[in-house]
């Protein structure tokens, strides 16, 4: 039996009409290095306000695909889009200006300051001496 339509749910397609894009969003990413294909047409939407979780076994590409998303790696093919709009990430820093960083896993994180604070503390000025 087919699934629901916006004919029989007028409302939906109107929804759909005025939904904004999602924040960041894949379209088939490719990545390979020398021989090793690490990413083969790796498609996702990611949209505001939501919570994601990346999970693979070692070697399925998951370092991979965020660190082409945090702008270390170009990919081969493929596209992303944030906001709506083709962009290509030429480096962490431009990815930063979109809002976009790895927290890699460390043990230095402080346990008492907030996941905010932990992030913003490597942006933080240092003070030699």
């Amino acid at each position: 039996m087919p699934g629901p339509t916006a004919h029989s749910h007028p409302g939906r397609a109107m929804l759909a009409a005025v939904a904004p894009p999602p924040m960041l969003e894949a379209r088939a990413l490719a990545k390979s290095f020398g021989a090793v294909q690490a990413l083969k047409s790796v498609s996702f939407r990611l949209r505001a306000g939501t919570v994601h979780t990346l999970l693979g076994e070692n070697g399925a590409g998951k370092s991979t695909l965020l660190k082409i998303l945090a702008g270390v790696h170009r990919p081969d093919g493929g596209q992303l889009l944030i906001e709506g709009t083709g962009t290509e990430l030429d480096s962490p820093t431009d990815a930063q200006r979109h809002g976009i960083a790895i927290v890699h896993q460390e043990l230095s994180l402080a346990p008492n300051l907030s996941v905010a604070d932990n992030l913003f503390a490597a942006r933080l000025p240092q003070r030699a001496g």
